[in-house]
């Protein structure tokens, strides 16, 4: 152990004492994190290990090779961790507390049952399955009646994604939206099954809360994959700590009773929910992050689905292998540009009255905001909306549907003042269909 040296003092009766000395050094072998213990190397289980107790057993046994070693007539006395009257292991949590923050987060890289791995992988677990290619006809049969192809692929896009490292560059998240018991739960259960040990329940919505002050806790272990069976998003206080964990950015983790941290979020969160997400405008993040997925509601027979979930489970292998090559067949940023048009006609009400006066826009070269404010005001009144956007609010977000706006515009003899100009019409080319799809 690098950071603890065993050495050997003579005590005044002649006694040889055997103890552990401490270092304050940038650790290879013991990571830290709020002052507290996050994990140390094992050497002969050749991984990483967060049992704090593995602490005590590596360095007791190094005392006593040290003590065996003395070839002298003196009586050789230790100081080990395991017995606490020695006052080694408080000195121990004490020197924890001393140590700078490591930078590492363990098991970011997928370890199989076959991987060959070093300590530089910084896992602490390897996965029970093997990743190639094999029989998956109970998990074609099942997701093929819970889901189109379209759909299922979006998960299966994720999946893979995720086995092949580059999730965490990748600013997405999936929601499963629809009814109870449609079959949302039975992808989150497969998802979960693939990464076993890699993945966190969380709560996403302590993540949208403002109060929430230990809301970023669910993360302090940095897992592949967070999931939520049975969320809401449905009001979103604030989406700054939701997007920069979508985001992969740096976040600081406050635990209970530890001190403050800062770490990279790598997760690639899932939910499932009864309820459509609260978008709020066209430059929330949440609109350019939000991959949704529904089901087709279509049923599976008790005694069917039961028989296909048990043999899924001897297919875990094969459709991680399955996943991944969705992934790779469609690209890292297949879905860069996706908008997920369903959950915006749900409760994202400026998409919904610029959606309901498209003809109005599109037809006309341009459009002043004193015209498109009076229409906002009678969308308004029509669908009884509880607020009105203040006229200067209105004609920014406005702007989100043009490409180009201008304070003065002249076009022969006719001037303009605070216009509108090319209407984005491929906002809405799949509105139509997606609007008789939801209704």
């Amino acid at each position: 152990m690098d950071f603890c040296t065993i050495k050997v003092k003579t005590l005044k009766n002649g006694t040889l004492e055997v103890y552990p000395a401490f270092r304050i050094m940038a650790s290879k072998d013991l990571l830290v994190r709020g002052g507290k213990f996050y994990a140390v190397w094992n050497e002969e289980a050749n991984k990483w290990s967060t049992d704090i107790l593995d602490v005590a057993r590596i360095i007791d046994k190094e005392i006593y090779a040290k003590r065996d070693e003395i070839k002298v007539e003196n009586p050789v006395s230790v100081k080990t961790l395991g017995d606490f009257e020695s006052l080694k292991w408080t000195e121990f949590i004490n020197y924890l507390n001393k140590m700078p923050d490591s930078t590492v987060s363990l098991n970011q890289k997928m370890i199989f049952a076959d991987t060959v791995t070093t300590k530089e992988d910084y896992s602490s677990f390897r996965l029970d399955y093997s990743l190639k290619e094999g029989d998956i006809s109970n998990y074609l049969e099942l997701v093929s009646i819970l889901y189109e192809d379209e759909e299922r692929q979006k998960f299966e896009w994720a999946i893979g994604s995720i086995i092949a490292g580059d999730s965490i560059d990748i600013q997405k998240f999936e929601v499963f939206f629809g009814p109870p018991g449609c079959g949302k739960g039975t992808v989150l259960q497969i998802i979960d099954s693939i990464f076993k040990g890699y993945t966190s329940y969380m709560d996403i919505g302590a993540l949208a809360s403002k109060s929430d002050l230990f809301s970023t806790e669910q993360f302090a272990r940095g897992p592949l994959v967070a999931i939520q069976t049975d969320g809401d998003l449905s009001r979103i206080e604030d989406n700054t700590k939701l997007n920069s964990i979508i985001s992969h950015e740096t976040i600081t983790v406050n635990e209970k009773f530890k001190s403050k941290y800062t770490i990279r979020s790598n997760s690639f969160l899932f939910m499932a929910t009864n309820k459509p997400v609260m978008i709020t405008d066209a430059l929330s993040g949440i609109s350019r992050r939000l991959i949704d997925i529904r089901p087709t509601g279509n049923k599976v027979p008790a005694k069917k689905y039961h028989d296909l979930m048990d043999g899924i489970q001897f297919e875990i292998g094969a459709i991680a292998y399955h996943c991944l090559n969705i992934y790779k067949t469609l690209g890292k940023y297949y879905y860069e540009t996706y908008v997920p048009i369903d959950m915006m006609f749900r409760t994202d009400y400026f998409f919904n009255f610029v959606e309901d006066n498209f003809n109005v826009f599109s037809s006309q070269k341009v459009t002043t905001l004193k015209q498109a404010y009076e229409m906002y005001i009678q969308f308004c009144d029509e669908s009884a909306l509880k607020g009105r956007m203040p006229k200067f609010k209105f004609r920014d977000e406005l702007k989100n549907y043009f490409d180009d706006y201008r304070e003065q515009y002249r076009i022969g003899d006719e001037r303009y003042r605070s216009c509108y100009l090319g209407f984005k019409v491929s906002k809405f080319q799949i509105a139509a269909k997606v609007a008789e799809h939801i209704s």
